[in-house]
Parts: structure tokens; sequence; C-alpha cells
């Protein structure tokens, strides 16, 4: 953690922002702050995400995660991200489709079960697509904005940065 330690101090200094300052805003002591910077302790979350906003920086970008530059400019760019994800340790999902003649409609979907012992960041995937449903309904109907939106979702990135995602083994 001594990395975002040294993110924490150089965007405070960018600021013009002593520990103290910093401190004072967050409610903490000066000695707080200086751990933080020195990697002593580890700030929560719940503090990344406050100390992000007062340093005028993503939560993402305070932890160090660099989102990866990932094109989806053609259908199979979709299908190949898709399969990759259907590679990965830890992660399951079932493909339901439904089709004519069988039913009216002719859809398909991803299906994670949060309950799959098998895939334990199925739970995850699961609170993080009701959380986003929710923020983008929001967005769609005009309770929240694009930047809220944003803002949400690169902390929801900073959350889950550090959980690793090995490929599955071919027992």
């Amino acid at each position: 953690m001594e990395d975002i330690g040294n993110r924490i101090k150089t965007a405070r200094k960018a600021l013009h922002m002593s520990q103290t300052d910093l401190a004072d805003k967050l409610g903490k002591t000066m000695r707080t702050v200086q751990k933080y910077e020195s990697g002593e302790i580890e700030p929560s979350i719940a503090i990344i995400n406050e100390i992000a906003r007062i340093l005028q920086i993503s939560p993402a970008e305070l932890i160090g995660y660099q989102k990866q530059n990932i094109r989806l400019e053609t259908l199979s760019d979709v299908l190949y991200v898709l399969n990759e994800i259907n590679k990965k340790a830890g992660l399951h999902f079932e493909v339901d489709v439904k089709r004519p003649p069988k039913t009216e409609e002719w859809s398909c979907s991803l299906k994670f079960s949060g309950n799959d012992k098998q895939a334990e960041n199925n739970a995850d995937i699961c609170l993080f697509l009701e959380r986003y449903a929710d923020e983008w309904e929001s967005l769609e109907q005009g309770f929240s904005n694009k930047d809220r939106f944003d803002h949400w979702f690169e902390t929801e990135l900073a959350y889950y940065a550090n959980v690793a995602l090995p490929d599955k083994t071919d027992d």
C-alpha cells in the first residue's frame, strides 16, 4: 500500500494542500494522514473514496488501477470478450436462449448465479450488476447525471481492482 500513499501525497501536493489540511477535511489526525502516505496503515475503501473526492481524482486513479484499453469496435470483439470471461476461474455463467416457436420473444441472456459455490466471484458480479442496473436506470430517468454515474463506476472499479481472476485449469 506504499504506492497508494505516494499517490495520496502527490495528489495532495499538486493541490498545495498540507497534511493538516487533508486531515481536517477527512476528520482525521495529521498523524493518520502521515501513516496513509507512508504506507503504515491501509485506508479503507470508504476513506479512499473520501480522499479521492477531496483531492479531485478518481478512486481508481488513487489506488493505481489503470483501465485496460479494450477496443470493442466490432461484434467479433464483444464475442471474444465473452469467451475470455468463460475462461476465468471463479466466474461461471449460463446462456439462456429463448426463441420462437417455444416462446414469443427471441432473447438471449447471460446468467451469473450468485449462489454458485464453484464460482466465488459470481456473487460480486451479481451485486455489481444489481447496482449497475439501479445506477443506469437513475441516469436514464434523469435522476442522476453522467458525471455522477462515472464517479460511481470508477469507485466500483477501485473496489474490485485487486480481485484477481486466474485462468481455469484443464482438469
